[in-house]
């Protein structure tokens, strides 16, 4: 009797880890704030970023995600008075999120980027910043693999202001993405 307790309490805890995994493809304008008052333009680029995501803990309807991310680099034009030329912008992302499947899958989160921010005149610089996600989706519920498609928004939760100075790390901090709407699709199994 004991042992068959013990054995239903050990299945009941190994269901409560989920071990679902995710893959998908996100494309997202990025937006930068505008700088035209320091004669400065920069066009809102297209991302693409490629996710990798495990759910760690899974209650019911309920998973809390991981996730990883490879942003690829994505090109703008970075104009003024005196330059033209290409600013780009690469990077990775680790980060949590908490997903509802009721139907519709519900998601917010947090992720930290490191994104490498480069143009030829102002040079090259890294930044780590921490940014909020929010996502609406649907899946498929089909048995092996379940198709995943859906929008999602995010925001830094720091930003360079047009005071922090005027070096030219400081000017490629400014014109990094203020926000970023994207649409995603793909796969769990």
């Amino acid at each position: 009797m004991r042992l068959t307790l013990f054995a239903l309490a050990l299945a009941s805890v190994a269901t409560l880890s989920a071990s679902d995994h995710e893959l998908n493809l996100v494309v997202s304008k990025q937006l930068t704030r505008d700088f035209s008052a320091a004669d400065l333009s920069v066009k809102q680029p297209v991302g693409v970023t490629f996710r990798y995501g495990y759910d760690v803990i899974g209650l019911g309807p309920a998973q809390l995600q991981c996730q990883v991310g490879y942003h690829a680099q994505t090109s703008a034009d970075l104009s003024s008075s005196s330059i033209s030329e290409k600013y780009t912008n690469k990077g990775l992302s680790l980060g949590l999120q908490a997903q509802w499947r009721l139907g519709v899958v519900l998601g917010a989160g947090a992720e930290l980027r490191a994104e490498r921010l480069q143009s030829t005149t102002l040079g090259s610089t890294t930044q780590i910043r921490p940014w909020l996600t929010g996502r609406v989706g649907f899946s498929l519920p089909l048995p092996l693999v379940q198709p995943v498609v859906g929008l999602e928004v995010a925001v830094p939760t720091t930003n360079k202001s047009a005071d922090s100075g005027s070096s030219s790390e400081d000017i490629l901090k400014r014109l990094s993405p203020s926000f970023e709407v994207s649409v995603y699709g793909g796969v769990r199994f």
